[in-house]
């Protein structure tokens, strides 16, 4: 299925659709997680990882992707399932080399994604503090996030003193990207409960163990019946919820990963390629998106879905920030669209091919269904 999205007054086509897979939730570690990835030109995991599936549950704080069956580093109970990772094998292809920037203008996050680590952290200690922002979310008081006294907030790349994170929202569903090497988390939050419901990337960086950047990409709208109504582009949040729990997140074996460069360098051609025709994006087939949610659908023919689509030429991204997650091969960009639309792109590789692709755009709707 084709849109067209109007973005900085450039009309643009895309595609969104996504497909099924046989996981029901996202991917996590059981047993001892990896520790972090080490130097930015890290192969791609330092530690071994073993494949679960953990889900999240509304109204608690869920056991997500990396927490361990123990439950160490204070992650909650969830369901884990041992058990061998179902990714595709073969060699690891480059992801185009190391990033150099997105299109006009150079990723500020740099091809570590941050450029330094935040301290010692864990998949376990990156988990408790994502389970710690579901307990703040849910009942609206940032007082029960472990904050540094010089943490800094940004709501759609603005910087607020109050945020999301205010407002009371019972939790669906959650999807962790848990960052070793920088020391910070992405989760896609999907809230399909009541009239107002929303899915939100949200990045939190720590340092010593306490949250010192709290970074959210908000798109809402109002639900009535069949009738949903948002700024926000192709907004669908229980439709999102429903296909991004079809998706297999299984951890991919480590020798079958990417570096963090490579995955990096992956996004960065697919930003690049709007500006550049000549950017080789490496795609997978088939490759599953999901955009904003509206129109997928689980049951999609999966043999014959593909990302490549191709899009309009001129089209700048700004101020990307990267989070990677080695054990998933999994990388997302935090960035403005067209270089005004707050907007995140998560990218899943396996052998090297991106074979899934997430979107958050926020305020680029019509206003109308």
């Amino acid at each position: 299925m084709r849109h067209h999205l109007i973005s900085a007054g450039v009309s643009i086509v895309l595609c969104c659709a996504c497909g099924a897979n046989s996981s029901d939730s996202p991917s996590g570690t059981a047993g001892k997680s990896s520790s972090s990835a080490g130097a930015s030109n890290s192969s791609g995991g330092s530690g071994a990882s073993q494949a679960g599936s953990v889900s999240g549950v509304a109204g608690a704080a869920p056991s997500v992707a990396g927490s361990s069956a123990g439950g160490a580093g204070g992650a909650s109970a969830g369901s884990a399932n041992g058990g061998a990772t179902s990714s595709s094998g073969g060699s690891i292809a480059s992801g185009g080399g190391k990033a150099t920037g997105t299109a006009g203008s150079p990723a500020s996050g740099g091809a570590a994604g941050g450029g330094t680590t935040g301290g010692n952290c864990t998949r376990e200690s990156l988990t408790a503090i994502a389970d710690a922002y579901q307990v703040a979310q849910t009942a609206g008081d940032k007082s029960k996030l472990p904050l540094s006294p010089s943490a800094t907030f940004t709501e759609n790349f603005k910087t607020t003193t109050k945020g999301i994170w205010e407002t009371p929202l019972t939790i669906a569903y959650r999807h962790d990207l848990l960052d070793t090497f920088a020391c910070q988390t992405f989760s896609e939050v999907y809230v399909t409960e009541g009239a107002q419901q929303y899915v939100i990337g949200l990045r939190m960086a720590i340092t010593d163990g306490k949250i010192s950047e709290l970074e959210s990409i908000v798109t809402t709208g109002t639900v009535s019946g069949s009738t949903i109504t948002s700024n926000d582009w192709n907004f669908d949040a229980k439709a999102y919820l429903t296909c991004a729990k079809s998706e297999d997140w299984s951890v991919v074996p480590e020798a079958q990963r990417n570096t963090r460069e490579q995955l990096i360098a992956a996004g960065e051609a697919y930003f690049m390629v709007f500006s550049d025709k000549s950017s080789a994006v490496p795609w997978g087939m088939p490759c599953y998106r999901l955009e904003g949610g509206k129109g997928c659908t689980p049951a999609a023919d999966k043999a014959s879905q593909t990302c490549n689509v191709g899009v309009p030429s001129g089209i700048n991204f700004k101020n990307t920030h990267w989070v990677v997650d080695l054990e998933l091969n999994t990388a997302v960009g935090l960035t403005l669209f067209g270089g005004a639309a707050p907007d995140s792109h998560m990218f899943r590789l396996l052998s090297g091919k991106i074979v899934k692709v997430h979107t958050l755009t926020q305020g680029t709707g019509s206003g109308s269904p």
